[in-house]
């Protein structure tokens, strides 16, 4: 009897199952179907960047935590001492400081206008223009041609090439005005004592002659330049494939013709990079004449980063300069944004081009 009793509710239970089961399977199929629309909705939200902060992980919050804390001070600075600083020069351009008040007021363009016609009757703007276009020049045909040939010896290994490179680099690591007081001594009391050994009676002050003082400046910034260069383009020749090098050498390719039909083109790219911000460099640079004479320059050594620089730095600068000094350097923007992205699409398009 205790058997039989077992084998019914055996049977019993087995035939509760089996009615059970299409219910079953159809509650796990509705489950699955509502989890896996959860899932999909889940995954929507990640993509569309909905997840809370509290979802994430501890080491995801960390990661985070600490990305932000490395990046908020220079974003900071980006947007306070370029944008901002940008935003207020653009501003300052339409305004006047007024003395008694102290504070600025707007007065349109009459800034511009009165920059303008300085460019037209100032003989202090005129000798500005005049040297920023030689200053450009100069290191156009003299300092790049320079630059390039010097690094081209640095990469072909010559010998005292290291030397040489360590040399021609050092002034762009030390100090500006360290380097500038060196060659001033250097220019004043070496260069006179030499003269005088070679038999010259009379020796020129190379700064205070009229004749002399500006081309003295030249060399200076000629020198000064070659360290930076010589970087970048060995940077740029280093990236030039040795097994171009070793064919065109098997070819018999000499090394003038290695420099100008392989080294050249496949560096244009950074020469290109110059030559592009040589143009803004007309009306910013101020050939580290402040650095030697300070506020009170000959006005005949004047250039445009000079005349610009001594308006907001100089001994007599003050804050009614501002304004004067904003309109010159936006109208200068003007003027130059155009001119180097011509030059930029000139060079792209027909300079020279080479793949490898």
């Amino acid at each position: 009897m205790v058997k039989q009793k077992k084998l019914q509710l055996k049977t019993s239970s087995g035939i509760k199952d089996k009615m059970k089961a299409p219910f079953i399977r159809l509650k796990n199929y509705i489950a699955d179907f509502f989890y896996s629309i959860s899932v999909r909705l889940h995954n929507r939200r990640i993509k569309k960047g909905k997840v809370t902060y509290k979802s994430l992980s501890q080491g995801t919050r960390s990661r985070n935590l600490f990305l932000f804390c490395v990046l908020v001070i220079p974003v900071l600075q980006f947007v306070v001492f370029y944008i901002g600083v940008n935003i207020n020069s653009i501003l300052l351009s339409f305004k006047e400081y007024d003395i008694n008040a102290g504070r600025y007021f707007y007065v349109g363009l009459k800034n511009f206008k009165e920059f303008i016609n300085d460019l037209r009757n100032n003989y202090v703007l005129a000798y500005a223009t005049k040297n920023s276009l030689i200053l450009y020049a100069i290191g156009l045909f003299i300092s790049m041609p320079l630059q390039i040939m010097s690094s081209f010896f640095v990469y072909k290994k010559i010998p005292l090439s290291e030397f040489f490179k360590v040399f021609l680099y050092l002034p762009s690591i030390i100090s500006s005005i360290v380097m500038t007081i060196i060659f001033k001594y250097f220019v004043d009391k070496a260069v006179p004592e030499m003269l005088r050994l070679l038999g010259m009676e009379t020796v020129p002050n190379f700064f205070l002659d009229t004749q002399l003082a500006f081309p003295t400046i030249i060399i200076y910034n000629v020198w000064f330049g070659l360290g930076g260069g010589i970087i970048l383009y060995t940077g740029a020749m280093s990236r030039i494939p040795d097994s171009l090098i070793e064919s065109a050498q098997l070819e018999g390719v000499t090394l003038w013709k290695e420099f100008w039909y392989i080294t050249v083109p496949l560096i244009f790219p950074t020469i290109t990079v110059f030559l592009v911000t040589g143009v803004a460099g007309i009306f910013t640079n101020q050939a580290a004449i402040y650095n030697f004479f300070g506020a009170d320059a000959r006005q005949d050594l004047y250039t445009y980063g000079y005349f610009l620089f001594i308006k907001v730095v100089g001994d007599n600068a003050s804050l009614s300069l501002y304004p004067y000094a904003s309109a010159a350097g936006l109208l200068f923007t003007f003027i130059a944004a155009p001119i180097t992205i011509f030059v930029k699409y000139l060079l792209e398009k027909y300079g020279p081009s080479a793949e490898f």
